[in-house]
């Protein structure tokens, strides 16, 4: 056998052991499309994928919101059978990031029988567009202490008053010791109202209706209010420190406690703008303030379907607790009075 009919032999081998890797992978062919180039805090673009296929499925699972980063929120999502082997679906999103991002690679799910094949789509660039100008710091330099002179006399002033009033005090209580001691009434217990987190968070964003928006601090004021709104909601009905942790870690824990998706939805879109507003001098329109306390009425919606069970049972457990202090208050009061006598 001669050299060229070895190299044709070695040819023929390698193409047949390639051909089915090809035909494999080019079994299904994924493309993506999105419509711009960069965005600005707040904006909504298109993204589309299209997935084109040799054989039929039994299923296709396309990516949902669990799949983008939280600098992209799905606002709407249609998927769309183009011919009986290609399909299509197309995302409108809204974008909360402040620097150069990436719309990272999306899974998609393709099921036949029992076996399952995951593909991925490839990471499309977003750049990031300000719009602060070019010469605008971000911070500005603190300006240096003021030192001022250091007065005595108001301190000297309120030692004298102190010690004036604590002898008239001293004086008043012993004059009137005896009378309170002749003439003392039962006490009454007061027992502690049962606060109902439904309601302080309506009261919360009914108060914010009434909020007038005219400049840029007032509506800091106002997205700051009603994150705090969300974040007491959760505070008061799970006991998360939700005040005291960011919207990253607060939303890693709705997720980790099984809390309903609906309202981990309504809660990240608060969440974002606010952060937004607070610390990315974003500005917001009078309609993305509606938007926002809109987002807040559907969470109270759901909220109340969700945890009304939930607050029902607290209340009754409050109840039961306020039934056994009132018993303790007058066991107690009753054996103070026996003792006395």
């Amino acid at each position: 056998m001669n050299r060229t009919t070895v190299i044709k032999s070695l040819i023929i081998a390698c193409l047949l052991f390639i051909f089915p890797l090809w035909h494999t992978t080019q079994a299904q062919i994924l493309n993506e499309f999105t419509t711009v180039d960069s965005l600005q805090v707040g904006d909504t673009f298109d993204f589309a994928i299209t997935l084109s296929r040799e054989t039929e499925y039994d299923d296709i699972s396309f990516p949902d919101s669990s799949h983008f980063e939280p600098t992209f929120e799905i606002r709407s999502r249609q998927q769309f059978k183009v011919t009986s082997y290609k399909d299509s679906i197309h995302y409108q999103l809204q974008f909360f990031g402040t620097a150069d991002t990436l719309i990272p690679k999306l899974p998609i799910q393709l099921v036949e029988g029992q076996d399952t094949t995951t593909i991925y789509t490839k990471p499309v660039p977003v750049g990031f567009h300000s719009v602060l100008a070019e010469n605008e710091d971000s911070f500005r330099p603190l300006k240096p202490i003021f030192e001022f002179a250091r007065t005595w006399w108001p301190y000297l002033l309120a030692l004298v008053l102190l010690i004036v009033g604590g002898y008239y005090g001293y004086k008043y209580y012993l004059q009137h010791r005896k009378k309170e001691e002749v003439a003392q009434e039962i006490p009454e217990f007061s027992p502690t109202p049962f606060t109902n987190p439904l309601k302080e968070f309506r009261q919360s964003i009914q108060e914010l209706e009434q909020q007038e928006l005219n400049s840029q601090e007032d509506f800091k004021i106002f997205y700051s209010k009603l994150g705090d709104a969300i974040r007491q909601y959760y505070e008061s009905l799970y006991n998360l420190p939700a005040l005291e942790s960011t919207s990253r870690e607060l939303l890693n824990m709705l997720r980790n406690g099984a809390i309903d998706q609906s309202l981990i939805d309504d809660t990240r879109a608060v969440l974002q703008e606010a952060d937004m507003v607070k610390f990315a001098k974003f500005n917001p329109t009078d309609k993305q303030a509606e938007r926002a306390l809109k987002k807040a009425y559907n969470f109270l919606d759901r909220a109340k379907e969700i945890d009304g069970p939930r607050i029902d049972h607290m209340r009754r457990k409050h109840q039961t607790k306020m039934e056994a202090k009132r018993e303790e208050f007058y066991q107690q009061h009753q054996k103070e009075s026996e003792v006395e006598a």
